[in-house]
């Protein structure tokens, strides 16, 4: 196991020449003493010289926990996976030229799914640079990493170090959160400046609002209105409800108005999937309840959701688009109300804030009116719709294990409190069907992007930061293979990771099409031992082939105290929901 960072309590920090209340040090150090006065306790990257100084800094300090990654990439997913988790930005480190361009790749996801992540990148001395002189590995970090972020910024003074992080901070976790990048250069990190105190060890109270705003009692009132009125009310949970804490109340509200309700991929577990209200997670994919209940419901509030391709139901925006239904957004991002449907309210604010507004309203002596036959049926389709797809899996025709087989014995087997990341396109779409979501914050998509190979690493930040806690990474074995070297990380931190991949030895749904158009080009991954490289990594690997072997091997697995992999053998079975979801975002 990779040894913990130890040293002093603080860098080593000297006093300044100009009287009580400020120190020297050098501008790294002035980074992690800001950082650890945010709250930040996380650090992800990879040891690099330009960043030396970093480096050093975070070695002599506590509190600040470094998990070293074996590419950039992953550092930044897993610092969007913490965010995803607990709402406390964590940090992620990329060297000059190449690591800064790797670590882009983990941002991208962060930004399309509204996480808040703080990206740090060095670069060549100033002198070097600005414009750059010919210096190798030299790149224009604030320029390039603008186009993936909320904010990117150069430090070019040292004495600006608080200033600007407290600055990056206030714009990641403002409003609709996001990635945020500050590019340090050699000379800034390593050259000695005076500090404030008060500045450096600024808490977050003193530049940064904390409580997000609450829509107007009026609108609340209107919505309120709308909602008791409708005869086929539906409930949308988006991530915005799972990151507000407003899953009591979203829950309450589907209750009181006897509603049906989905989440989307960011807001799996706000409304358990043993709840009666829930027919779907996952928007269209969630099957064909969840989409009959878009296109009849005469009344759609949705919360936290931005309305990505995945509620697309016959594309945007004309799914929602007809006489007589109305759509209420509740959202903290202005940009996203009225984006991709036609609004009837659109309610800026915190989504728990303004769910409770709701609640509270209609509380006072107002009386739904929707059709409870309606949910009913809705329930009752969600049921057989499942039942089915298992039905269909028992018949005997797959050479392999049928893909709802395999999930439906992982579901059986992961508890509500376990971590479990969903990795690779297809491969989510059978792991929502099967395995339970009954709280939120615990299971995890990367919807926005759709980046392959994000869920390894992912769990593996899981497992870090909640050590007591189980954490899964269900991935494709094509999906696996784009992090399949942060086994080592796994190993090496001790992360008691279980993967379970879906192997289907080919790039599944692109062979499928590739063959539907009449040719098959570069999609074959067969004769793979992924059971055999892990075991080569020093964890614990072993193959499947059945479903009465997957429950024994899983806890075997648990009990290895080791990382883990499963390599389960699967055929490829196309999702009932895949042709739907294909047609949201084709050509028209």
């Amino acid at each position: 196991m990779a040894a913990e960072m130890k040293g002093p309590v603080a860098p080593i920090f000297r006093e300044g020449g100009s009287g009580r209340g400020r120190v020297v040090g050098t501008g790294a150090e002035a980074i992690v003493r800001v950082l650890k006065a945010a709250g930040v306790d996380h650090v992800f990257g990879l040891a690099s010289g330009k960043l030396s100084p970093l480096f050093r800094a975070l070695a002599q300090s506590e509190g600040l926990r470094y998990t070293g990654v074996r590419h950039e990439a992953a550092a930044g997913f897993m610092a969007a996976s913490l965010y995803a988790a607990r709402d406390r930005i964590a940090l992620c480190l990329g060297e000059t030229g190449p690591g800064g361009l790797n670590l882009m790749t983990g941002l991208g996801g962060a930004a399309a799914n509204s996480l808040a992540v703080l990206a740090i990148t060095s670069s060549n001395a100033s002198q070097m640079m600005s414009p750059a002189r010919g210096a190798f590995s030299s790149t224009d970090n604030e320029k390039i990493f603008s186009t993936i972020t909320k904010w990117s910024a150069t430090i070019r003074d040292a004495a600006r170090i608080p200033e600007v992080l407290h600055r990056a901070l206030r714009i990641a976790l403002t409003g609709r959160p996001g990635p945020v990048h500050v590019d340090v250069p050699a000379d800034v990190l390593s050259a000695q400046c005076e500090y404030d105190i008060t500045e450096i060890d600024a808490p977050p109270t003193s530049y940064r609002a904390l409580i997000a705003p609450m829509p107007p009692v009026r609108e609340l009132q209107t919505a309120a209105q709308l909602l008791v009125q409708a005869r086929r009310p539906l409930l949308v949970a988006g991530g915005g409800v799972a990151r507000s804490g407003g899953e009591q109340a979203f829950r309450a509200l589907a209750e009181r108005l006897t509603a049906p309700a989905i989440t989307t991929q960011m807001g799996l577990g706000v409304l358990p999937t043993d709840h009666p209200s829930f027919i779907g997670q996952g928007g269209l994919i969630g099957g064909p309840a969840a989409v009959r209940a878009m296109r009849e419901a005469d009344v759609m509030l949705a919360v936290g959701c931005r309305f990505s391709s995945f509620m697309w139901i016959d594309g945007p925006p004309k799914w929602w688009d007809a006489p007589g239904r109305q759509l209420i957004q509740m959202d903290i991002d202005p940009q996203v109300l009225g984006q991709n449907a036609p609004l009837t309210l659109g309610l800026l604010g915190d989504a728990r804030q303004a769910l409770e507004g709701v609640l509270d309203t209609i509380a006072r002596g107002l009386e739904p009116k929707a059709d409870r036959s309606w949910r009913a049926s809705l329930s009752r389709e969600r049921r057989e719709y499942v039942d089915r797809l298992l039905g269909d899996a028992a018949d005997g025709r797959c050479e392999c294990l049928h893909p709802a087989v395999l999930m439906n014995e992982v579901g059986a087997y992961v508890r509500p409190q376990d971590f479990v990341t969903f990795d690779g396109g297809h491969t989510s779409f059978w792991s929502n069907e099967f395995i339970p979501a009954l709280e939120p914050r615990t299971r995890f998509h990367e919807p926005g992007m759709a980046h392959l190979g994000f869920g390894l690493p992912a769990a593996i930040a899981l497992a870090r930061a909640f050590p007591d806690r189980r954490s899964f990474c269900i991935t494709g074995d094509g999906a696996f293979g784009f992090t399949i070297q942060e086994l080592d990380t796994a190993r090496r931190y001790g992360a008691k990771v279980i993967t379970v991949i879906h192997n289907n030895r080919s790039w599944g749904v692109i062979r499928a099409g590739q063959k539907a158009s009449g040719f098959d080009l570069g999609t074959d991954l067969s004769g793979t031992d992924y059971a055999a490289i892990a075991r080569a990594f020093g964890c614990h690997g072993e193959r499947v082939e059945s479903a009465d072997q997957i429950g024994p091997a899983l806890a075997r697995a648990a009990d290895s105290a080791l990382p883990a992999v499963i390599d389960a053998l699967v055929d490829f079975v196309p999702h009932p929901m895949l042709r739907a979801f294909g047609a949201s975002t084709a050509a028209r």
